[in-house]
């Protein structure tokens, strides 16, 4: 038998790129390797299409086989005592509490104190997040994994775990001080310029994460007296904010000229005119993009239209 490429994708939310994404992998492992590739996506909550075959511009096709963990049956599953798929049980289709109950003593027969800790950890990520069960249910498995199994206790001797919720505490402390920050700096603006300068402001700093940059700013704010020297100071500031910020504005200058000389040379005026109108508030490369390859495969100018309502639905 041929050996080939087994490729396991979990999906955890909607990600409109992953087919092009899962396209680029299949490729890349096909030319690297010179084996056939089996792309298999595990949605693992509630949202997933059930098939994901592709076909781009030029019809190179893929064909991932797609596994949703709310189509599972979890009762099947317990009553063929299918171990390695416990841990995914709060995500089946409908897990009732005593097949959860029943899973949980059998993992706790069977598995060593390190690997039944890492299972009960990645049964409760799954329970707390799963749209499966009702908050009744979740709270009686609360119960048990605290009351029979003392589960704050066992994350706690799992250095992973720990390690894991000791990034995200400072992650999430760090996030704060710089959303503090970023307060601070427009309180300052909005007290001293008008909104136009208080407007630009939050325009360049909202993508700001460095703490000690939005520091300085903030002093050095204080102490300017007008518009220009607000803007200078922008600039001095966050000097690749605004060279970021201009790319971006000539990416999508680029996209929306060719997104119009496109209907020019297909469909009459008043067809553009709508297209313009559409399209010169949207500042989203990747939505942009979609509208173009779509564009090349209408034929007349009412499915224009649908496609300008499907494609920028809020314009």
């Amino acid at each position: 038998m041929e050996n080939i490429i087994f490729v396991i994708k979990l999906q955890t939310t909607h990600d409109p790129n992953l087919q092009r994404r899962l396209m680029a992998y299949h490729g890349s492992l096909h030319l690297e390797h010179n084996k056939p590739v089996l792309i298999l996506v595990i949605y693992v909550f509630e949202e997933g299409p059930e098939e994901l075959s592709y076909q781009d511009e030029v019809f190179a096709t893929i064909h991932p086989k797609v596994i949703r963990l709310r189509d599972l049956n979890s009762e099947h599953i317990v009553r063929e005592h299918q171990l390695s798929l416990y841990t995914l049980l709060p995500a089946t289709k409908r897990p009732e509490v005593h097949l959860l109950k029943q899973a949980l003593d059998e993992m706790h027969e069977h598995y060593d104190k390190q690997d039944f800790i890492n299972h009960l950890t990645w049964f409760k990520c799954l329970m707390d997040r799963t749209q499966t069960m009702s908050d009744e249910e979740k709270q009686t498995i609360r119960e048990v994994l605290q009351v029979q199994y003392q589960i704050d206790s066992l994350i706690r001797e799992n250095p992973t775990i720990m390690a894991i919720a000791a990034e995200s505490e400072a992650k999430g402390k760090a996030e704060g001080e710089i959303r503090g920050l970023q307060e601070a700096i427009l309180d300052l603006a909005s007290d001293r310029f008008p909104a136009l300068v208080v407007s630009q402001v939050q325009q360049t700093i909202t993508p700001a994460q460095d703490a000690e940059q939005l520091r300085k700013f903030n002093r050095q704010l204080a102490r300017v007296s007008d518009e220009q020297e607000v803007r200078a100071l922008l600039a001095q500031c966050f000097p690749l904010q605004d060279e970021m910020k201009v790319r971006l504005e000539g990416k999508v200058k680029v996209l929306q000229e060719t997104i119009l000389d496109l209907i020019s040379d297909r469909f009459p005026s008043p067809v553009v005119s709508q297209a313009q109108q559409t399209i010169a508030p949207i500042q989203d490369t990747e939505q942009l993009k979609k509208f173009i390859r779509q564009l090349a495969r209408v034929s007349d100018e009412q499915e224009v239209y649908a496609l300008l309502t499907q494609c920028f639905p809020t314009h």
